[in-house]
């Protein structure tokens, strides 16, 4: 009986534990809130600097953010939470007209929970961080003009802005050029190279840009005068013996050769596969060296012949109807079969390969953003990292690809963006738009 008694206080006393444990334990969690800052930066000024709180147990109570300086402090959030929330993200907003004074000053958050611990006060963490209060957009100063700027072609810029910039550069439509300095002594000036792709209309609006570490932003309109590009519009017909000889190997599918079927592979030779190629070419033209490697006029292939124009429309038609319409993004030169490919000018050899419709392709950096495409080789002499000079052979041109003859392909890339060779082929082009914009500078920076 004893034991028995013994035995049923015990298993009361495990259930009340248990209980304990299930019920009242988390009522009563230890876990304090989380603080991360969203925002790595040192800096804080008049975009919204973000914060995210977590809590693990019973949900957020408040939150309450200060900032201040040696003599003033203000709260900037004080918020209550309702239904157990436990996570949440916050703006830290400082207005333009904030009593702070710029510089240094204490951002102070303090969150707390809903457990019942510590005489039902919760948790409560504390995170305290210094910053660097700015308020003030970075300084915009067009040390240089654009004048004329041709649509497809390329356009450079000498800007003076804040030493204290995350970024700046060019902005038209959509696309952003980054500007570099460190060409010039003073490091506050900014030098930069950018294209007016053959994809926009033509007057787009363009613009300086800069935003500094706090994240204030300045935005300066850039006057131009435009120049219209004639492209030529060609129409191309496509016949099953090209699909089956040049398009079908490109893919890795055992398909059937129905005429329907040849319509589909060319599209997905013509239309995704070059989507895919251009886009890899983007990603590998856009990342530059920081310095110009290049000096004068860059060369065309010797003794070359253009046979196909950049920016080409060509519409692509089976049985008399437009099946695709796409753009030629360099020049194609012609000179005798497997003829020695010379290198632009100097620069650094950024990718060797095979790139789908462009076969056997080599990608030259002259830096801050200008680059080479040599495509539709059969054969490659220079390999990834290879420092080249002006005239120095990277391969021999070729019918890789979606070459119909032996030909290079030759495209000129600025951050990304496919432009004019043209202008990069004309001693006066780049002696007044880029060399002499950069003398008059030192002059009269006395660089």
């Amino acid at each position: 009986m004893f034991k028995s008694i013994k035995q049923l206080f015990t298993l009361i006393l495990i259930a009340l534990v248990i209980a304990v444990i299930i019920i009242v334990l988390p009522v009563f969690e230890w876990n304090s809130p989380e603080i991360n800052f969203v925002n790595q930066s040192e800096y804080i000024g008049l975009k919204p600097y973000e914060i995210e709180i977590k809590d693990k147990g019973r949900g957020l109570n408040s939150l309450k953010v200060y900032i201040g300086d040696d003599s003033n402090e203000l709260l900037l959030i004080d918020k209550k939470y309702e239904n157990n929330i436990n996570n949440d993200r916050v703006e830290i907003d400082i207005k333009k007209n904030s009593p702070l004074k710029e510089g240094k000053v204490k951002l102070k958050i303090i969150a707390q929970d809903n457990s019942r611990i510590k005489f039902f006060r919760g948790n409560k963490m504390t995170v305290e961080k210094e910053l660097v209060l700015d308020l003030t957009p970075p300084k915009l100063n067009e040390l240089s003009t654009v004048q004329y700027l041709q649509h497809g072609g390329s356009g450079f810029l000498v800007y003076k802005s804040s030493k204290d910039l995350e970024k700046s550069g060019v902005n038209i439509g959509d696309y952003f050029f980054p500007g570099y300095n460190g060409y010039f002594k003073d490091p506050s000036i900014y030098m930069v190279f950018f294209a007016y792709p053959y994809d926009l209309d033509t007057n787009e609006e363009l613009s300086l840009y800069a935003v500094d570490k706090a994240g204030n932003e300045r935005t300066l309109p850039v006057f131009y005068h435009p120049i219209n590009a004639r492209y030529k519009d060609s129409t191309i017909n496509i016949n099953e013996m090209f699909i089956k000889r040049k398009m079908l190997p490109l893919l890795d599918d055992d398909v059937s050769q129905s005429e329907e079927i040849l319509k589909e592979i060319f599209l997905r030779v013509n239309k995704e596969m070059r989507t895919q190629n251009n886009n890899k070419i983007n990603e590998i033209t856009t990342n530059s060296t920081d310095k110009i490697l290049w000096k004068d006029r860059f060369l065309q292939l010797s003794n070359s012949k253009v046979e196909a124009n950049f920016a080409d429309k060509r519409s692509y038609m089976v049985n008399d109807k437009i099946i695709d319409e796409q753009y030629h993004l360099g020049y194609d030169l012609s000179v005798t079969k497997r003829y020695p490919v010379e290198s632009a000018n100097n620069g650094i050899v950024v990718f060797t390969g095979d790139i789908g419709i462009y076969g056997n392709t080599v990608i030259v950096d002259h830096g801050m953003g200008v680059m080479t495409l040599y495509s539709h080789l059969s054969s490659i002499s220079v390999k990834d990292g290879d420092e080249i000079k002006k005239g120095e052979i990277v391969g021999k041109t070729g019918l890789t690809g979606l070459a119909v003859g032996d030909h290079l392909h030759f495209g000129v890339y600025v951050h990304g963006v496919p432009v004019r060779p043209l202008e990069w082929w004309d001693q006066k082009w780049i002696r007044e738009k880029v060399l002499n914009r950069i003398e008059q500078i030192k002059s009269e920076y006395g660089e």
